[in-house]
């Protein structure tokens, strides 16, 4: 029975897949242009940088390596980090939090397993993966992550507390 079920979710996962809004998840909102060149080392970047700067005395160069530090661009033997727009980050982190409440609530109100909320909502939503089973994992590592950061009791207050609050506006 549950393998029927399943069967039924991976094919609107399919069928969601094509259409969903979430096809350009994975890839960055910006064009190739405005990406850093694979090319380009932080070492190099920053000794370029101090070079200009013990040349001309100028304190804008000073501040560019200031400005690297401070946005964490590098760290401290001035290697690339991976670094994201603060405001894609923002996006990600309120989808991820948006993710883990409705699997919550499909956990809780729903009495739904784990494994069969992350899969309807990887279906409702066509979750961008190679397959049905990675996308299913996707969703449930996203939910596991946001447990573990503050623990399993903590995290299911605040994610109670969010999906109350919210159930509570909807109503009124």
């Amino acid at each position: 029975m549950a393998e029927k079920y399943f069967a039924e979710l991976e094919g609107l996962w399919r069928q969601n897949k094509k259409t969903s809004p979430m096809r350009g998840y994975l890839k960055p909102p910006y064009p190739s242009w405005f990406q850093r060149p694979k090319s380009l080392r932080g070492p190099d970047l920053v000794r370029e940088l101090q070079r200009l700067r013990a040349m001309t005395g100028a304190r804008r160069f000073k501040d560019a390596l200031v400005a690297l530090g401070e946005h964490h661009i590098v760290d401290a033997k001035f290697t690339f980090l991976p670094w994201e727009m603060p405001f894609l980050a923002q996006e990600r982190a309120d989808f991820e939090r948006e993710t883990c409440e409705t699997v919550h609530v499909l956990k809780t109100r729903h009495g739904a397993s784990l494994r069969k909320a992350c899969a309807v909502l990887a279906a409702l939503l066509g979750w961008p993966a190679t397959s049905f089973a990675a996308a299913i994992k996707d969703v449930e590592l996203i939910y596991r992550r946001h447990l573990a950061k503050d623990g399993p009791a903590v995290a299911a207050r605040k994610v109670g507390k969010i999906v109350q609050h919210n159930y509570s506006n909807d109503s009124q």
